[in-house]
Parts: structure tokens; sequence; C-alpha cells
């Protein structure tokens, strides 16, 4: 065990050098490595200790990166063990790949040979090495395409049947495998192919696509077994994206249809028909597309036996070539014959082949999986008969009757949910999750197809609604259920006819089933009607309680919660009146506690709409109810003591508050105070208990605080008289611990009241005490050090003076500045960048600023710069860019000594810019002063010098 561990790759065992023939070397000429090699392979394979693998692979990792390795491979090769062989493939691949120029150019020719015969040798398997040496072959051809191997695709086909000339099946392998690979390869290596050589490389491996193709061709129109077709087929697919020439491969086109009858070859033929006509070139034929779908459709029993079968996976291929098939000939399926005044016959016929694998039978994903492949068609088909001339569009209409028909009948049938039994025991999460998407894939369907049939789609509906319903047999509720659904799709796009019907379906609503999954589905639909409840209020008020009742249901508060959010939203003055009715439900509802924040936030949001919408006299009364049991709440949590099992009690609460304070904006008249001043006198004893009680916690300052944010926003200057007691909270709690969302709330108050003169000794103790807090313990906190800086940016902004006067506290906010650029997160780096940018534009003005900027500017324009040059992702750049601009706008006979004597440096930024290039640089810079897209993209430009890709497709692509 470990017998390799102490080997030293450079020692004697490892003696062979670059230039050693590419022969495969005996054995015996170094059995000790050998042997090694042998013991190394076996533990990383078999071996059950974990360590021992992970000691093998090290070793092997070693032995591989090695310049010896060019030689061992081949060795390696010539062993009897599958695992040795296939290691010396994998590290000669691994060779050519990584460390190509390890290799004389001398030696090129000798290497091709010797690839071209390990594949020829290793034609008949093991498959594991043929892929490696094929891997390692295109590697090969893709360092020296095509000045030193010209038409190495052609080559390749005819050295490897010289190869194998005695096993025609072995050729048929070996080729198959490679021209397999050298697509994928292609692809997959785009990052690791120099970008200037990735398009010639695409031109040469096209020169060889004729050549692939009549192999292809040979190779399914001889007798060789089936899997030799089969990866014919796969070769096919991989080539499809160099762009076959569709009118020219009738012949291969042909053999792969042929390989749908048959059921070993039907998977891989469906895959390369479906990547054929699914790839972009394939536009460029229409004529071929459509002797495509001529032979699609001659398979139309072929399929529909397919579908008897109900065969999951060969259906789902099935499906996505006929969709891709009849997709490419859309422009036909909508044009109108000037002769007919109608598509073609197969047009029709086509569509109604896609019909059939949407009327497969059973629940999508469990029992069928076909159906939802053609739903992007049908709402694309639709799409385009709805945009077409009024005309045409009832031609189409008329045309293709037969199948809109039936895509209507089938809709609420495709999406009932299964029996219960079944949904709840048999069915796995990510089929639930699979079938609700597919549902609302199946209702974005349903308003495609009222905005093409208007109103026939809905009476439609309604009808199934109503034959369900009134029925002597009781209906599923799966059944309902599904209709209702549907009926949210059409719901938002209704007109003055669907007025009768939609009042046809309301009236249902006592005759449906009580089942919880109904009643929500009901209750969403009543949400998706609120712009057409505001044109019929008696109906609103009719179905009013339905929602006010749901509210206290545990299962059902979430939906009716978010229905009378949207109802009241768009109905809050026709609502107004009934708005002390309406007041016991949202109490009722926010004294669920199983309602969860967000439900609570809905509510509220949908109670503030109607409040706000009336007179304010007239809101009071209403609102003092509703926050009367809030604020009483809110009393009793903030006088028990803080435990986590409370949190979410207290998070509820405060949720309900700020919803609050947000939600309220009623209209109001000179003088008049807003309510929402009103409930904040009622809260002030409750948030200063509560916030001494939890200052510890997070995640309750922060939603303190986010209720103090929107209660300013809201009611702006009336806020002045509770000024006070928030710079009291914000300092105590502050001074406790440094949480950053008190000083978003600081910043808040400082750009509110900063310029107000009667506010000015409060604002001054603010930023005072905070300052003092903050400074010792700044850098330990990122998103405190941003919050902070975001504050000091606001007090520059609005009050320089009351900041400024703080004696030193300049040069220290420079500091501070400072530090927090050199952090790794970018909010913090943009929030120092903002900080700079106004405490520079006011270097004119104030003393300290302009002696904090002459002692300290020249460090920081040398971060700037280094930030700029690499220092930091490009992402950042804008900041920098940013303080660039303003120390030029208002700094600049400070500027452009610094940058001569910085930029003058030998090797600064980087090496990568000469002398000159950053002369041009400095004087773009002091040039731009005003426009700041174009310094911007100077620097940009002088940042990709610095990092090394000027010149290159990827700074091409980056200007």
């Amino acid at each position: 065990t470990g017998i390799w561990q102490g080997d030293d790759m450079s020692t004697s065992h490892m003696a062979y050098t670059v230039g050693t023939s590419m022969e495969g070397l005996p054995s015996t000429s170094q059995p000790d490595l050998l042997s090694q090699v042998e013991r190394a392979i076996f533990q990383l394979y078999q071996d059950p200790n974990p360590d021992n693998k992970i000691t093998a692979d090290r070793w092997l990792q070693a032995l591989q990166n090695s310049p010896q390795a060019w030689s061992m491979a081949w060795v390696l090769l010539n062993h009897q063990s599958v695992e040795v062989q296939n290691f010396g493939a994998l590290m000669l691949q691994s060779k050519i790949t990584k460390a190509w120029t390890e290799l004389p150019q001398e030696q090129y020719s000798t290497l091709r040979l010797e690839l071209l015969k390990a594949v020829g040798r290793f034609s008949g398997g093991p498959r594991l090495v043929l892929i490696q040496l094929c891997r390692a072959l295109v590697a090969f051809a893709f360092n020296t395409m095509p000045e030193l191997w010209p038409n190495a695709v052609v080559s390749i086909i005819h050295s490897l049947r010289g190869a194998t000339e005695s096993v025609p099946e072995n050729f048929s392998n070996a080729v198959l495998q490679l021209l397999t690979i050298l697509p994928e390869e292609f692809e997959s290596t785009s990052a690791t192919v120099v970008a200037s050589k990735r398009g010639v490389l695409r031109r040469e491996i096209q020169n060889g696509l004729q050549s692939v193709l009549s192999l292809l061709e040979e190779v399914l129109s001889s007798s060789q077994p089936k899997t030799t077709k089969i990866a014919a087929m796969r070769c096919c697919c991989s080539w499809v994206q160099f762009g076959l020439p569709l009118p020219e491969v009738s012949s291969l086109v042909e053999q792969l249809f042929q390989g749908l009858l048959d059921q070993e070859m039907l998977p891989q033929a469906c895959e390369t028909l479906t990547e054929m006509v699914s790839h972009d070139d394939a536009l460029k034929y229409p004529n071929t597309l459509r002797k495509f779908l001529q032979r699609v459709l001659q398979l139309r029993d072929f399929i529909s036996t397919k579908l008897e079968e109900n065969d999951t996976d060969e259906c789902l291929l099935l499906a996505q070539l006929v969709q891709e098939v009849v997709d490419a000939n859309m422009d036909s399926l909508v044009q109108v014959s000037p002769d007919s005044s109608s598509p073609s016959p197969e047009a029709l016929e086509a569509t109604q082949l896609l019909l059939e694998f949407v009327c497969v039978p059973g629940t999508y994903p469990v029992d069928e999986q076909c159906s939802e492949v053609t739903l992007t068609f049908w709402e694309n088909f639709l799409d385009r008969i709805a945009s077409a001339e009024p005309e045409q569009c009832k031609l189409l209409l008329h045309f293709y009757s037969s199948v809109i028909t039936s895509l209507i009948e089938v809709f609420p049938e495709k999406a009932q949910y299964p029996p219960e039994n079944e949904w709840e025991e048999s069915w796995a999460e990510d089929d639930k999750d699979n079938f609700t998407k597919y549902r609302e894939d199946l209702c974005d369907l349903a308003e495609s197809l009222q905005r093409t049939m208007h109103f026939e789609y809905l009476q439609h509906l309604t009808t199934v609604l109503s034959n369900l319903l009134t029925s002597s047999s009781q209906p599923t509720w799966q059944s309902v259920e599904a209709a209702l659904f549907l009926l949210q799709g059409v719901a938002s796009n209704t007109t003055q006819q669907s007025t009768p019907l939609l009042q046809g379906v309301i009236a249902l609503f006592p005759r449906m089933p009580p089942h919880p999954t109904l009643v929500k589905t009901a209750l969403s639909l009543l949400g998706y009607l609120s712009s057409w409840f505001k044109h019929h209020v008696n109906l609103l008020q009719a179905v009013l309680p339905m929602i006010l009742r749901a509210l206290v249901e545990p299962d059902l508060a979430p939906s009716a919660a978010l229905a009378f959010r949207d109802v009241c939203g768009e109905c809050a003055e026709q609502l107004a009146p009934l708005a002390v009715q309406l007041i016991p439900a949202c109490q009722a509802g926010l004294a669920n506690l199983s309602l969860q924040s967000r439900d609570c936030v809905r509510l509220v949001a949908a109670i503030g709409s109607v409040l706000s919408a009336m007179p304010l006299k007239e809101l009071l009364g209403p609102l003092e109810s509703l926050i009367g049991s809030r604020v009483q709440s809110l009393q009793e949590l903030a006088t028990q003591e803080a435990q986590e099992a409370r949190k979410p009690l207290v998070e509820r609460e405060l949720a309900v508050l700020s919803a609050l304070c947000h939600h309220i904006y009623p209209t109001l008249q000179s003088g008049e105070q807003h309510p929402v001043v009103l409930l904040l006198v009622q809260l002030w004893p409750s948030l200063q208990t509560l916030i001494s009680n939890w200052c510890t916690d997070q995640d309750i300052v922060e939603s303190i605080c986010i209720c103090w944010n929107r209660a300013m926003r809201t009611v702006r200057e009336q806020y002045a008289p509770l000024l006070e007691g928030t710079v009291d909270l914000i300092i105590k709690c502050y001074a406790a611990v440094q949480h950053s969302k008190l000083l978003d709330s600081a910043a808040q108050l400082v750009s509110m009241f900063g310029k107000e003169s009667s506010c000015s000794t409060l604002i001054s103790t603010l930023l005072q005490q905070l300052l003092s807090i903050s400074l010792p313990a700044l850098s330990e906190y990122p998103d405190t050090t941003q919050a902070f800086l975001d504050l000091m940016s606001a007090a520059l902004k609005t009050c320089p003076v009351l900041l400024l006067g703080i004696e030193g506290v300049a040069s220290n906010l420079f500091d501070i500045g400072l530090a927090a650029l050199e952090l790794p997160e970018q909010p913090t780096v943009n929030a120092a960048a903002a900080f700079f940018v106004n405490f520079i534009s006011l270097v004119d003005s104030v003393e300290p600023i302009r002696e904090a900027i002459a002692l300290k500017g020249p460090p920081l324009l040398q971060y700037s710069l280094q930030a700029i040059a690499g220092a930091t992702p490009r992402s950042y750049l804008g900041a920098f860019s940013d303080i660039l601009g303003a120390l030029n706008t208002h700094c600049i006979s400070l500027l452009s000594p610094w940058l001569e004597e910085l930029l003058a440096l030998d090797g600064f930024p980087t090496h990568h810019v000469t002398p000159v290039e950053k002369q041009k640089f400095k004087s773009t810079i002091l040039r731009e002063q005003s426009n700041k897209r174009i310094l911007k993209e100077k620097v940009k430009e002088f940042a990709l010098m610095c990092r090394g890709f000027h010149g290159t497709l990827y700074a091409a692509q980056s200007l």
C-alpha cells in the first residue's frame, strides 16, 4: 500500500525523454515504474480504502503531468489490462490537450501516424480505450489544422479505412466513434481553442462534411449490424451543428425515416431527425421542410399505433419530432392559398396528427408526457391566427375549426387533478411540481384561445361548467375545478358579451362541491375578475361574503387574502361604503395565527386601499377600530420577555404595522394630519419597549426599521414631531449592537430633515453619536460599513456643515472610505465610491475636505488605478470611474501631477501597458471632465489593456 508515495517524477525511473520513439516500448524496459503504475491503477479503481485512492490519484496525476508521460502512455497502451490501457490513452489525450507545447514539431507526423494506428488497433474494443484515443486524435487535429494537417477529416476517414480494411465492421466502429466525438469536442472546447482559430477550425471541419455524409449514407444503406447503424445516426446528429444541406441529403433522411420503423433504431433516428429540423439552417430550405412534413404524415398510422401502445419514451420522442416538423412549416399552415381560399389539405392533417399527442389518455406527467411537448406550438399557432388580417383569420378559424374544437374539449380533461388517493400516495413531489407548471401552461393557452376565438371560448367553458353543476349526477370536484382554473386564463380579457356568461358562472358557485382545492381555485378566479367586478358592483357584493368567510379558514385563508387584495385594489372606491363591514373580517383574519406574515400584509394592503379611497373624516373611525387591536397585541408582546418562541409573533405583528404605514395613503387637505401619525403615536411606547427588549436580535430590529422607514416615506414632513424619539431610540439601540438597518433609518432621517434648521440640533446629535460608536468597529462588518457610508453620503448632500463641524471627521471619514474600497463586497465598494464622489464635490467650499484630499488623495488615486488594472473584478470598474471623474471635475490641478507621478512608475499599474499607452490614458482622463459615458468607456478600455486582454476577441466583445 502506498508503494509510490515517495517517488520523485524526476528520478531515473522517469528517464524517458520527449524524443523517445513513439513505438510501443517493451514493458521490461522499466519494470519498476510500470509495476508502480499497475499498482496505482489497481488501487485507484479497486482499493476500498479512500485514503489509498486519493494517494494513487495524486501519484498518477503527477505522472500524467510530467514530460515523460508522452512516451509512458505508449507503454501502458501495450499492457494487457484494460484499466492500464485506458489510463495510457487518457494520459495521451491529456498531454495533447494541455501540454502540446512540450512536443517538438518534428515529432508531429510520427505522433499522428501512431495515433491513427492505435485507433485502428483498438477499433474492435475495448470501447473505453477507443473513445480516449479518438479524443486524443481529435485534440491532435485541432492543434494542427489546417496548416500542418489540411483536409484532416477526409484524411482520417481514408487512413482508418486502410488501417482496418481487413475488418469492415471495425472500420465503421472506429471512424463513427471518432467522427461523433469531433464535433462534440469542437463545441465543448470553445474556451480552450484560440478564439482567432475557432472560425478557421469550423471552416476546415465543414470542408469534410460531404465526405462524412457520404460515409453515413454508405453505412446506413449497408447490411451492417443495427448497432453500427445506430452509431451512424448518432454521428449524423453530432454533425447537425455544422449545418447540413438538407436538399442534398434526401437519401440519408429517408434512411433515418426508415429507422423509425425499427424499435431499436427509433430513439436515435427520432433524435437525429429532430435535430435536423430544429437547426436554424433548416429554415433556409422551406421546400425540403415541406417534404419532411409529407414524410411524417405518411407515418400517421404508425404513430397512432405507438400512441395506443403507450410507450412513454417512444411517444415523447415522436411528439418532439412531429412538433418540430410541423412548427418548421408554420408559415404554410397559416398561409391561405389564392386558389382555394384555405391552406393546403396537408396543413389540416398535420395539426390533426399533432392533436393526437394532446389527446393521449391519462394525466401528465405520470400517465403520459407527450402532450406537454406540443403546447408551445399550439400557443404560437393560435397567436398567428389571431394576428392575421380579419378576413384571413375568419377563413383559418373555419378551416381549423375541428382541430380547435378538439383542443377546447380536451384541455379541461388534461387540467384535471388525478384521484386524491393517487395524488397523495403515489405521486412524487417532482411530478406534482411538473403538473402544476403544466396546468399553468394550459391556462396560458386558454388565454391564446380567448384572443383567437373571443366570446366562443368563454361560452364553451361556461357551458362545460353549467353542464357539470346542473347534471343530475354529482360531478367530481376535479372536473369542476379544471373548468374554473381555465376560466382564469380568459378572465382578464372580457368584453360586454362576457357579462351574462360570467354572471352565470357566479350564480353556479353555491352548487360547487365544497372541496378545499376547488374553493381555492374559485377564490383565485374572483381575484382574476377584480377589474370586471369594478363595473358590476352588485355581483362583487354577492361574492364578497365568500371571500370574507374564507379568511378565517386555515386552508383557504392564503387564497382568500390574495383574492381580497386584488378585489380591493381594483374596486377600492366601490367598496369604501362597506369599510365598516370589512374591518371585522380583516381583524378576524389577522387573528388567525395560521395566516403567514405575507398573507397578513395582503389583508392590510386590501383594507388600506379601501380606507385610502375614503375622505379623511370617514376613514378615522374604521382605522381606529382596526389599529386598536394591533396596538393592544403589540403592547402585550412588548412587555413579554424576549424569547425565540415569541419571535415569529413579533415579526408577524411588525409586518402588519409596516403594511399599515405603507398602504394607507388618503388624499389630504391642507392642515389635515396623516392618519399614520395617529398610528405611530399610539405605537410609540410599545416600540420603545420592544426595541429595548429585542435590540440584540437583528431580524426584529430590521423589522422595526422597516416600519420606521415606511412611516417616514408615507407621512414625510409630518414625521417631525416623532424625530426626537426616533433619534433617541436609534442611538440607544445602535450603542448596544451595531445593526446596519439602524444606519439606514438614520440616513433616511438625515435626507428628510438635514436641511431643516429646526431639526439641526437633533440631526447633529445623531451624527456625532453614530460616528463615535461606529469608528472603532466598522472594519469588522462590511454591511455596517456600507450603511455607514450611505449615511455619510446623505449627510454630505443635505447638511455638510453639521457633519464636518466635528473635529477631525473629514480625515477619519477619508480613511474609512479608502479601507472600504478594498473590501471584497461590491455593494460596500459602490457605497464607498458614492461617498468619495460627494466628499470630493465639496473640496472648494470646505477647508477640512480640501486638506484631507491634498494629504490623502494620492493613495486614493493609486488604489483606484490598481483596482482598474486588475485588483478588483471588472464589474467594479464603474465605481472607480466615478472616483476618477470626481477628482477630474473638482481637483484637476491635483489630479494631473498625481497621475504623472504614478503612471511614470515602471510596471505600474501592470506590466501589460506601455508608457505610451499610459500617457494616452492620462491625457484622455484629463480631457473628459464632463462626459461620464466616454470616461467610463476609456477606463474600461484601459482596464482591458492592464489585464492583458487588449486586442483579443474577448476585449472586442466587451467594449
